[in-house]
């Protein structure tokens, strides 16, 4: 019987290790980037993406967002996590920020707003989030795809975007 319980023990050590192991080898940074022409121009998109008080309004994952300034704000997401934003740069084609986030990971995300002769804009979203805990690495791999969070940002600017020069009501 103890020769069972110190071979469980070692069993489970072992996979301990080798999980630990293959978080150390996966990278800590993952980069998710999505496109898409939206209908106005590269100036309208900036004043939805930086009317950070209204985000829960339009986007599912948000609960609520606290401004502490005009540079610095916080996002609680409906899971309870909480996002601190500094947006570190603003100019007429190109939005960034950084970010820091309570579940353990920081990054950087870039918004680049070129317009189209038709006068809408096409925007570009780059996100690159770094996780520096092992098993972080493993669990953001597992459960987040930073490409489809990407796209699904862009769907819901765009659809806020939409709604916002239609009038429709939310």
């Amino acid at each position: 019987m103890v020769k069972l319980v110190i071979g469980v023990i070692v069993g489970l050590a072992c996979v301990a290790g080798l999980t630990l192991l293959i978080g150390f080898l996966l990278p800590a940074s993952r980069t998710g980037q999505h496109d898409r022409v939206i209908d106005v121009s590269p100036a309208a998109l900036s004043a939805v993406i930086l009317d950070r008080a209204s985000q829960p309004q339009w986007r599912a994952d948000l609960a609520k967002v606290d401004i502490k300034s005009a540079t610095q704000w916080t996002e609680t997401t409906e899971r309870g996590e909480v996002i601190a934003f500094e947006l570190t740069s603003k100019e007429a084609n190109r939005i960034t920020m950084r970010f820091a986030s309570s579940y353990g990971y920081h990054g950087q995300w870039e918004g680049r707003l070129n317009p189209t002769p038709s006068g809408g804009t096409h925007i570009f979203v780059t996100e690159q989030a770094t996780t520096p805990a092992p098993i972080g690495r493993i669990l953001a791999r597992l459960f987040f795809n930073p490409d489809a969070f990407a796209r699904q940002y862009l769907d819901a600017l765009a659809a806020e975007t939409q709604r916002r020069q239609t009038g429709e009501t939310r």
